[in-house]
């Protein structure tokens, strides 16, 4: 297994342009694989913020843990990319022993592709025929490419079944039928019957029918009871699916049924028994992404509902409990105050998400040193464009003073930026990572 510092050094580096979030006004450091030793820090007064930093050695006891949970129940896990799409990140996690990575389209299995990572699962419909024509435009130029695809309608297979016998050079398509569940995928058993009816009748060795695939997190309520209804009936269909799609491609072909974002996996590990022991001959892949940066809001929250649920066994819900920490941290200067403990700092809509609340005030710097860890009473009262307007009800702030952020969503959080900052165990910047969102 390579260093994520390899990683980023080999298949990560690039420049770094003059005005890039970040990087430090008038450095002579012009090379990602140049940071390591800098001694670049976010709350030193050099580098210019805001800044969006990664905590290195948690992120590794997050992807520890959520390893650790595939191997004590025996399923994959292709970690969601479009969390990060950080190709450097998903190598990593390549590296660690995931399945291989998902991805939401065909513009991010591109950016995937092109940085050598082979093996995807592109978790999500795609289109009609036009979309199969791309997506055979893209695979021309990745003949070794391994691919996995959802599907949920005739049209879409009619689409890839005349794009690749058009084109002998292009490599064979694995489909995972989808079980819908409030987003893509077939809403009925009918449904799902005549979808593989379609595929049944393709007349293309080259595209296969691989499993059966489902969104689970679309299924989430409030009240327990109201969840445990709408799962009973997707794993009631998921099962139905699973079983017809067996009955279809004979008892000794392996097969994949993938489920299981970071919200509920639980409820998907303990739901699937059943089902993959009465098949025989399938794999769980799970598609958790933000559990392995967790946040410091509602991604956190959930992962804290899968411990108090229990489902996974005092052991695993240990081990849970004491992992999936907040990796991402916000860094802003202090520009104005109204008064000690009203001030203004320099980050706001365009920096940090919000759709799921506001970012939490986490410790205040100054001079490059922690002056204070902020508690609860500590709040960003509001958002505009670029500022936030911060209540810290001690110790008195002063201009210049840097504020350590928590992010929530971390999905729309890392997409309004180009680089992170991975900080090594001494808070230091150690590596830089691009990335790609478009």
């Amino acid at each position: 297994m390579k260093a994520i510092e390899t990683l980023a050094a080999e298949m990560g580096r690039f420049e770094l342009p003059p005005g890039l979030r970040g990087i430090p006004i008038g450095t002579t450091v012009t090379d990602s694989a140049a940071v390591k030793g800098q001694g670049w820090h976010p709350a030193d007064g050099a580098m210019s913020l805001p800044l969006l930093s990664l905590d290195l050695p948690t992120y590794a006891d997050n992807k520890a843990a959520m390893f650790a949970v595939c191997r004590a129940f025996g399923c994959e896990i292709a970690p969601h990319a479009k969390t990060p799409m950080s190709p450097v990140l998903a190598q990593d996690l390549v590296e660690s022993g995931s399945w291989g990575v998902s991805v939401a389209d065909l513009r991010q299995a591109e950016v995937m592709l092109r940085h050598g990572l082979r093996k995807l699962l592109i978790a999500n419909e795609i289109g009609g025929r036009y979309a199969a024509v791309r997506l055979a435009r893209l695979l021309r130029a990745f003949p070794r490419a391994d691919i996995h695809l959802f599907v949920d309608s005739a049209e879409l297979v009619a689409g890839l079944a005349e794009a690749w016998g058009e084109d002998a050079g292009l490599p064979p398509l694995k489909l995972l039928v989808e079980v819908g569940c409030g987003r893509g995928g077939v809403n009925s058993n009918a449904e799902l019957d005549r979808l593989l009816a379609a595929i049944g009748d393709l007349n293309e060795p080259r595209i296969s029918l691989a499993g059966v695939a489902a969104y689970e997190g679309t299924a989430n309520r409030l009240v327990e009871a109201e969840l445990a209804a709408a799962l009973d009936d997707l794993f009631a269909r998921v099962s139905y699916a699973l079983k017809a799609v067996r009955q279809l491609v004979g008892a000794g072909m392996p097969l994949i049924l993938s489920m299981g974002g970071s919200s509920l996996f639980d409820h998907v590990i303990t739901r699937c028994r059943d089902i993959l022991d009465e098949d025989g001959g399938a794999t769980l892949l799970l598609r958790s992404g933000a559990c392995f940066f967790s946040d410091n809001g509602p991604i956190r929250a959930r992962l804290g509902a899968i411990v108090g649920r229990g489902l996974l066994g005092p052991q695993v819900s240990s081990r849970i409990a004491g992992a999936f920490k907040p990796t991402l941290r916000l860094w802003a200067e202090v520009l104005s105050a109204n008064g000690p403990n009203d001030v203004i700092c320099g980050v706001g809509m365009r920096d940090v998400a919000h759709d799921q609340g506001v970012p939490t005030p986490l410790a205040l710097w100054r001079g490059g040193k922690r002056l204070a860890v902020l508690g609860e009473g500590a709040v960003v009262m509001r958002l505009n464009d670029q500022h936030a307007f911060v209540h810290v009800p001690e110790p008195a702030v002063a201009l210049g003073d840097v504020i350590e952020f928590g992010v929530n969503h971390p999905c729309t959080t890392i997409d309004k930026h180009d680089v992170i900052f991975g900080l090594d165990d001494k808070g230091a910047v150690s590596i830089v990572l691009r990335t790609f969102f478009g």
